[in-house]
């Protein structure tokens, strides 16, 4: 079995791809500067959780839904599998967004540092952070499709995690029943 179709592995890269989506979060994904009344010719930048809010939130459910699809049952593991992936598809959405439009994306920011609400218009350029993002969710996204492959030969839990086909019962309900369950039994006192 080659070592990309194994569910362990796969899972391992779906959560390497969103950690490195988390870790890009704190980084500087837009630089800039701005010309204005208030602020003057002055520089702003941006971190990715400023400027895309909602990757790390994504990033988490993308692990979340790693981890589902592996310990559930067949019709749960479809669905975990497709929300997972659509997680994935909206982080790439929302870094895509700053890539495409980093003055727009900038602009809030620069009013929040004037003290202003709205936009302010900026120049702006992405840095290399945001296409770690992207990579980081591709990976994911790509570890995702290879264990919606996988999910059939590879069950849930094993079995050993499964409760035995009888409970056992409390003392209280073995009294209740008419049963001791201080008596050991014959074997036991010999």
């Amino acid at each position: 079995m080659s070592l990309l179709r194994r569910r362990g592995t796969l899972i391992l890269l779906v959560v390497l791809g969103a950690l490195l989506v988390i870790v890009t979060a704190s980084r500087t994904w837009l630089t800039g500067s701005v010309d204005d009344v208030v602020l003057g010719q002055s520089s702003v930048s941006a971190t990715g959780s400023e400027v895309a809010g909602g990757v790390v939130a994504l990033a988490l459910v993308v692990v979340a839904g790693a981890v589902a699809s592996a310990t559930a049952g067949p019709r749960a593991r479809i669905v975990a599998l497709v929300l997972t992936g659509l997680a994935t598809l909206g982080g790439v959405v929302i870094v895509a967004r700053v890539l495409l439009d980093p003055d727009g994306a900038l602009g809030p920011i620069a009013a929040a540092a004037a003290g202003r609400t709205g936009s302010i218009e900026t120049h702006a350029t992405p840095g290399g952070w945001p296409w770690v993002a992207v990579v980081g969710f591709v990976l994911a996204g790509l570890a995702l499709l290879g264990l919606a492959r996988v999910r059939r030969v590879a069950p849930g839990l094993s079995s050993r995690y499964e409760a035995p086909g009888r409970a056992p019962e409390s003392d209280w309900d073995q009294l209740s029943a008419g049963e001791d369950p201080t008596d050991v039994g014959p074997s036991a006192r010999e």
